[in-house]
């Protein structure tokens, strides 16, 4: 599914990032309706007291829905926050998207500097995880920066973590490396 073998993650990159940009809005709605749905039958999401979830940027699987419906079930749910400085992601804690979130690094959504209430990775007990692409192992190809990679690998072991992505984002096979950090399990639709 990779192609010849000097397919590069870069070219991968491109490639699935013009794919989910050229996806028309109708139909990632009622995807991201569908992933939602399955999000909310896991067992983990039902046992989970805090939930990190992404902030979908416009082509992801959207998740906005999803964190307002999450707060009205009684969950805490925590996003990423992109620390530049130190290329990691910290977590904090989301009360009112509609008021908490603002553009922020890379112009990803999170929360404004005086509505942060932070919240550490060993307290998380789910994380959904986006990514350009996933392979069937759960091996993920993101944008490159390896800021999941690094959050993902200050988790407890025993995190369920769930990468979200639209059917055609899921492949065989990723090229993966020593530092990368699959995800236990992929929802599509």
């Amino acid at each position: 599914m990779l192609g010849s073998g000097g397919t590069t993650k870069d070219a991968l990159r491109t490639q699935y990032l013009r794919r989910l940009k050229q996806q028309k809005e109708d139909v990632r709605r009622r995807k991201s309706d569908a992933i939602r749905r399955k999000v909310f039958r896991l067992a983990a999401f039902r046992q989970a007291e805090i939930i990190c979830c992404y902030v979908a940027l416009p082509y992801e699987v959207q998740t906005w829905r999803m964190i307002e419906e999450m707060l009205a079930h009684g969950k805490r749910v925590v996003v990423p926050v992109a620390v530049k400085s130190r290329k990691r992601l910290s977590l904090s804690e989301v009360t009112d998207p509609s008021v908490d979130l603002a553009p922020g690094a890379y112009g990803v959504l999170e929360p404004r500097q005086d509505a942060r209430r932070p919240v550490p990775a060993r307290d998380v007990d789910l994380v959904l995880v986006p990514a350009l692409a996933f392979d069937r192992r759960g091996h993920r190809l993101g944008h490159g920066l390896g800021y999941f990679d690094r959050f993902l690998s200050r988790l407890p072991k025993d995190t369920p973590t769930v990468g979200l992505a639209y059917r055609f984002q899921l492949l065989d096979r990723l090229p993966d490396a020593r530092h990368d950090h699959p995800v236990q399990s992929v929802l599509t639709a």
